[in-house]
């Protein structure tokens, strides 16, 4: 039986990757063609698809250079060779949630304190927290820093029944976005994600420079498996498969290739290219399932909450408050 353990089930920092060895699957290659750009990129994608994971290897080969990259593509094609820069890593999935304790720009401030302080810098307390914000950025060099967010819509999406709220957070953001745009010439790379984009909310109309990738053809794969990669990683794991879901069974009703076909049928089928060029499995559904294929082909992507439209559910909600 294969080691169950290295399946990298609930990991998303690319060090507990390589510092437990676990099953990475090699998408330096993109990663290395998307970092030698300078200019602000955005990417969305649905919750549980890789993004974190994505996020944290940016940061590692940005702040650290290629010493956890050794046997990966980006090394072995000799793909990479800039230098290493400080890097703030905002995760704004860790403030969503709205509490009367502790309002939101508390919570942004002391969120905004704690990247900056993990990348070496500190935000002055005498002052709000966007001018904080600017003044620390200011002083560093141009083109020294680099700027990762991972789910910034966590925050809006959270309080869409709460109209005002939602203005308060939506109003923050942007002022925080026009910062950054203002100062874009500190920054060497800034990549930010997101489920959704707020096309609406003036939030990328004040940072209007970013590029949106989310359905470029070029990065169809950046996250998600592909036929080619769950076969390549998880080989040994699919043939087990095969053996616990004939054993549970009690007949030999799957081969390889049948297997593969269940797979097909209940995984894959996403695709995030606007020519549909290529279609990803999602990496919890595999993952859940290679970790326990005797309970059969489970729906584990919706039983977490991670293909629950939650912007749109919302959304309604609005809408279903005012009968």
């Amino acid at each position: 039986m294969p080691d169950l353990t290295k399946l990298p089930l609930s990991v998303t920092s690319f060090r507990d990757f390589a510092a437990n060895a676990l099953i990475y699957v090699d998408k330096t290659d993109l990663v290395a063609d998307l970092a030698r750009f300078r200019n602000p990129f955005f990417l969305s994608r649905p919750r549980r698809f890789g993004k974190s994971t994505l996020v944290s290897t940016f940061h590692e080969l940005f702040s650290n250079g290629l010493d956890k990259f050794q046997e990966l593509k980006i090394v072995t094609e000799n793909l990479w060779n800039d230098k290493t820069y400080k890097v703030v890593h905002i995760d704004f999935s860790q403030i969503k949630e709205n509490t009367a304790a502790r309002p939101f720009e508390t919570k942004f401030y002391l969120l905004l304190q704690s990247a900056f302080k993990a990348a070496g810098f500190t935000i002055a307390e005498d002052k709000d927290v966007i001018a904080a914000f600017a003044d620390t950025i200011g002083t560093e060099d141009n083109g020294t820093l680099v700027l990762l967010i991972d789910e910034y819509d966590a925050p809006l999406t959270a309080v869409m029944g709460d109209k005002k709220e939602f203005e308060e957070r939506r109003a923050l953001f942007s002022e925080f976005f026009s910062t950054i745009k203002a100062y874009s010439g500190k920054f060497r790379f800034i990549f930010i994600t997101g489920v959704t984009r707020y096309s609406n909310t003036s939030i990328f109309s004040a940072f209007n420079n970013i590029e949106d990738i989310s359905f470029d053809p070029s990065y169809g794969t950046l996250v998600g498996y592909t036929q080619e990669e769950l076969e390549h990683y998880f080989k040994d794991y699919l043939e087990n498969a095969v053996t616990e879901l004939n054993q549970d069974l009690g007949e030999d009703k799957y081969t390889y290739d049948s297997l593969i076909a269940a797979l097909k049928l209940n995984y894959d089928g996403y695709s995030f290219d606007r020519r549909c060029r290529h279609h990803v499995y999602n990496p919890w559904s595999i993952l859940n399932f290679l970790k326990k294929p005797q309970e059969g082909f489970l729906p584990y992507w919706l039983d977490t909450g991670g293909a629950k439209p939650s912007l749109l559910v919302n959304y309604l909600n609005t809408f279903i408050d005012k009968k």
